[in-house]
């Protein structure tokens, strides 16, 4: 979380490409503003380097915001 309304997937997928085996990356957008939500998903092919994406990215700086990286929970 805590992305800036202007973030893109490709802006998303840069961030996390060090960690390699990503499946798929989605920002989540406000469909009547075209802006993000300030949130996304990004898959990976295996547990662990979405882990080792987790325990580095959480509290990174990126365009003057902290990231917040989490596992996604079914609502």
């Amino acid at each position: 979380t805590n992305l800036f309304d202007d973030t893109m997937d490709v802006d998303l997928h840069e961030i996390f490409k060090p960690f390699r085996h990503i499946t798929c990356v989605y920002v989540a957008m406000d469909q009547k503003m075209g802006v993000s939500r300030g949130f996304g998903f990004v898959n990976f092919i295996n547990r662990e380097d979405a882990q080792r994406a987790i325990n580095k990215l959480n509290g990174y700086g990126y365009d003057n915001l902290i990231l917040r990286d989490e596992w996604a929970t079914p609502v």
